[in-house]
């Protein structure tokens, strides 16, 4: 218990920790610094480490730890008010507390900030690519993309078998993944995926009440995906996370990536992966546009031109995805999904939730850079 002596001490500054936290704070200023030294001399070296010790664990360390550190806190809680309730209305007290807490806020920036926060921060692999991004879209280039996926999608479900589909495995899956990367870096060498750790959520039912499909934990280097999603989701899903690994910390980044892996490899299952979630994200932007304006008569139009231009097959695969995550939303719990955009948004994700279809200006521009 807290006594008299304690609570009269010199208030515990830490001012060594201010200042390592204030100097990243303004290196993270500078995206091209953060690119050039902290992601390949800091990050990826920590990263493929990280990868190395928990690929050789068959099961995702990350959840578990998770798991543990939160049991610490709350029994750690527990004995903190057990012990201190009764200075809690001594004034001195608080002042005390409330430095210790600022302290370890402090801390937990820095670790964030080293082990992966400042990828947030690095610039954009726009130049990587070579190519110009627009910062807007228009409706009628998301009309135009819609039709142009719908074709796309039409094509591709015709290269796949449903006997082929029924038997595809989560783990078939992240091994295709793999292949799809190694075949990437041969034209975009900066894509170099080595040591994979790509596991099998324990507790897949988190991801219902936290809204998530998968996560890259920055404590073990691990890429956490859900087995129970619909397997045409998967290949587009794994890229993305691999891409996080990759230290895309952007969620708009990690969808790129995950579609430039997606239409440049020669497996039509990924192929149409990626085309399903592009279609997503391109007809919800056009039929948002036309919700703003209040025509909905042109509202449903499109949907039904859309719906009319499908193959049915694409659209029962469509309906499937839909449905299991309609089921999943009635559980989520409320408040997670606006405490995930605070949290991007403080990470300097300026349209936080919403920055996961910036992705659309990102194949745009691709799109135009290999068709000009």
């Amino acid at each position: 218990m807290l006594n008299n002596t304690k609570l009269g001490q010199k208030l515990p500054w830490n001012y060594k920790i201010y200042i390592l936290g204030l100097l990243i704070f303004v290196f993270s200023s500078f995206p091209s610094l953060v690119s050039k030294y902290y992601q390949p001399y800091f990050f990826r070296p920590i990263s493929l480490m990280l990868r190395i010790i928990s690929g050789k664990i068959g099961i995702a360390i990350g959840e578990w730890i998770y798991l543990i550190i939160c049991i610490v806190l709350i029994i750690k809680f527990i004995i903190w008010i057990s012990r201190n309730y009764a200075h809690f209305f001594i004034p001195s007290f608080w002042s005390f507390q409330i430095i210790k807490i600022f302290n370890l806020i402090v801390k937990l920036y820095v670790l964030f900030e080293l082990i992966w926060g400042l990828n947030y921060q690095k610039s954009n692999p726009a130049t990587d690519f070579n190519m110009m991004v627009s910062n807007s879209y228009t409706e009628s280039q998301m009309d135009s993309l819609s039709l142009v996926l719908i074709q796309d999608l039409n094509n591709s479900r015709l290269k796949l078998a449903d006997t082929d589909i029924k038997n595809l495995s989560f783990n078939t899956i992240l091994n295709e993944t793999r292949a799809a990367y190694d075949s990437i870096d041969l034209t975009y060498p900066f894509l170099h995926y080595r040591r994979a750790s790509l596991k099998k959520a324990v507790f897949p039912s988190w991801g219902d009440y936290l809204g998530y499909t998968a996560f890259y934990q920055p404590l073990t280097g691990e890429a956490i995906v859900r087995a129970d999603l619909p397997m045409l989701t998967l290949p587009f899903t794994v890229s993305h996370e691999i891409a996080h690994q990759l230290g895309y910390a952007s969620e708009t980044e990690a969808n790129f990536i995950a579609f430039v892996v997606g239409v440049e490899s020669k497996n039509p299952l990924f192929n149409y992966s990626t085309q399903l979630q592009l279609f997503t994200y391109a007809q919800q932007a056009q039929l948002n546009s036309i919700a703003k304006r209040g025509d909905y008569l042109q509202f449903e139009k499109v949907i039904a031109r859309n719906k009319k231009l499908m193959n049915p097959k694409v659209l029962a695969d469509r309906k499937q995805i839909r449905d299991f995550f309609m089921r999943k939303q009635v559980v989520q719990i409320p408040g997670s999904a606006a405490l995930y955009n605070q949290f991007l948004l403080w990470n300097k994700q300026t349209k936080g939730i919403e920055s996961y279809d910036d992705v659309l200006l990102w194949a745009l521009a691709f799109q135009n850079k290999k068709n000009p």
